[in-house]
């Protein structure tokens, strides 16, 4: 039985010219095609949004009025779109030929499964490419999404619609963690984010200047995070669990330190310990064998991306 092809695919776009091309022909190399190619163009330049022209005939291109971030982007995408499945591309990240295809049929033979998500190469240009698989074969729990235990990458994610508009898409209040943030509270809704081990995603990464100031920008953002997930991180971990995540993104900024004085701050081992009283909202839903909560009819509303 042929899989259907229902599956929009969301690649938000600002003056990427230069990577587009090959992101955009990674998906029109899928085995399995998807129903539609969303271009969400973030405001680009002119030049770079008039490169966008020739993909007028075989992508739908969505323009927004003013530059709205990538969790914006995204939102104004799932909007659009008109798959029972939604699939995030970034606009310079790449997907090997048979990432969709395997995932669609993750999703008809796990029924319960709200996200899939795969291993990844990360790339540098110029050097060989890294491995990237921090998950393992069980569905990551809330618990597991508040620490570094678990990461799922959203380029490398196939979710469904109903799941994805049920809690409101992705916060454009953060220009930095939105993914982090969206995965939080798919878990913190009981929705089951699980994890196959094929790699299936290239993901572009860029050295920049200035790494510093950078890991300390991305620290103020987590902070932000911490906070607006703070009940969870209390319920789970308690006290405790907030202090370890806040000594854990010091960790990664002394990383970028020349200090010596530092040394043991870098290879200093965070452990989160479960409250003996902690009930996790994945598990709880497993063990009732339901895929809760229900999605509502309407597919709900999307910050920052419009009623839908």
């Amino acid at each position: 039985m042929p899989v259907p092809r229902d599956i929009s695919v969301v690649i938000p776009y600002y003056n990427r010219e230069r990577f587009i091309d090959e992101a955009v022909q990674s998906v029109f190399a899928q085995t399995l095609q998807p129903l539609e190619v969303i271009l969400v163009n973030d405001c680009s330049q002119e030049s770079s949004r008039r490169y966008l022209d020739r993909y007028a005939d075989t992508c739908r291109i969505l323009d927004l009025p003013v530059n709205v971030g990538l969790a914006g982007s995204r939102n104004a995408g799932i909007q659009a779109a008109r798959g029972k499945f939604i699939a995030f591309l970034d606009d310079d990240d790449l997907w090997l030929p048979r990432k969709l295809e395997l995932q669609r049929e993750y999703m008809e033979e796990h029924p319960d499964c709200a996200i899939v998500h795969t291993a990844a190469w990360f790339f540098y240009v110029g050097e060989p490419d890294i491995l990237f698989k921090n998950f393992d074969d069980s569905p990551m729990t809330l618990a597991q999404s508040l620490t570094n235990d678990y990461w799922a990458i959203i380029p490398t994610s196939l979710a469904r619609s109903e799941a994805i508009r049920a809690i409101s898409g992705f916060d454009i209040n953060f220009r930095q963690c939105e993914d982090r943030d969206f995965i939080i509270r798919c878990c913190a809704a009981g929705y089951r984010v699980e994890g196959i081990p094929e790699r299936l995603a290239r993901v572009r990464r860029q050295k920049q200047d200035g790494l510093t100031k950078s890991h300390w920008r991305m620290f103020r953002t987590d902070l932000r995070m911490c906070w607006k997930h703070k009940a969870h991180y209390l319920r789970a971990y308690g006290v405790r669990g907030i202090i370890n995540f806040i000594l854990e993104k010091i960790q990664i900024v002394i990383q970028a330190l020349p200090w010596r004085g530092c040394r043991a701050w870098r290879y200093r081992t965070i452990k989160y310990k479960l409250k003996s009283n902690y009930r996790d909202p994945v598990l709880f839903a497993q063990s009732q064998q339901t895929f809760a909560p229900q999605f509502p009819a309407d597919g709900g509303h999307l910050a920052g991306g419009g009623s839908l």
